[in-house]
């Protein structure tokens, strides 16, 4: 990637908290963690926790008289969550699935998740999961991107991977945003018993610094090492550019995104 002067750094879940959770994540996280009303002292569980972002935020406003546990499937992911959160002698990662907390009944003043649940292959299991882990009275807090209509940068980017890359790479770029609506975001929550559920559309905006720096970082994790190639990353490039065109300011590249967020309680 010399041509470009742009080098990325890291794979996988390094990359990842590098490059893609600045753009994505911290505020979103600090968005969720504002709306649950995260108070000094409490016993938050952040579920799907990935690198840790939504745990050093928690982690953050419960302070040292509280804790943050973390809960990831991937180890790799666990890893580097540990390393970036080393300062926080509050925060504790631990393996396990969304589908079976490792922890005791009614333990949590708050639980968390973003970004997380349309990766989960049984929600509903999932948001029992959580209700079981809550103590009464305690809260969840959950966060989601809507489908990808809504994304329109995504719309755009899924288009350049099928013409330029291969289906499968389209494909994977669609993953993530399959959660419909707010009818079944609240189903969801209110087969599990949660009650006060408020669910939301949450309007935001992502920001790059060029469509370059959008093609890269959002190819990243695309399990294909062609993806990367630098012929193909021009292709891609050049065809999000036309997409694209008139999403470009004097900063960069700026794409509005929405997103579902629930709130309840136990």
């Amino acid at each position: 990637m010399a041509d470009s002067g742009f080098q990325l750094q890291g794979s996988g879940p390094e990359a990842y908290e590098r490059y893609m959770v600045p753009v994505h994540c911290d505020a979103l996280a600090e968005d969720l963690v504002e709306r649950m009303q995260i108070r000094p002292g409490e016993a938050v569980l952040d579920v799907a926790s990935g690198t840790g972002v939504v745990t050093r935020s928690a982690a953050r406003r419960v302070g040292t008289l509280g804790r943050v546990l973390g809960i990831e499937l991937n180890p790799a992911m666990i890893e580097v969550a540990r390393k970036a959160a080393a300062f926080f002698d509050q925060v504790e990662f631990r393996a396990g699935s969304a589908l079976e907390l490792p922890v005791e009944d009614r333990q949590f003043d708050a639980v968390l998740c973003q970004q997380a649940i349309m990766f989960i292959p049984d929600r509903e299991l999932a948001i029992r999961e959580m209700f079981r882990a809550l103590k009464p009275g305690g809260r969840v807090g959950l966060n989601v991107f809507r489908s990808l209509e809504h994304i329109p940068a995504f719309v755009c980017l899924v288009e350049a991977l099928a013409k330029h890359a291969s289906p499968s790479a389209a494909e994977f770029m669609r993953a993530p945003f399959v959660m419909e609506s707010l009818a079944q975001m609240r189903a969801l929550f209110e087969q599990a018993g949660f009650s006060n559920i408020e669910a939301l559309i949450r309007v935001g905006e992502q920001r790059y610094p060029s469509v370059e720096h959008f093609v890269r970082y959002e190819t990243l994790n695309i399990p294909d090492p062609e993806i990367q190639s630098e012929a193909l990353q021009q292709a891609l490039t050049r065809e999000m550019e036309l997409l694209c065109q008139g999403q470009v300011d004097d900063r960069g590249v700026i794409f509005p995104v929405q997103q579902f967020v629930v709130t309840a309680e136990r």
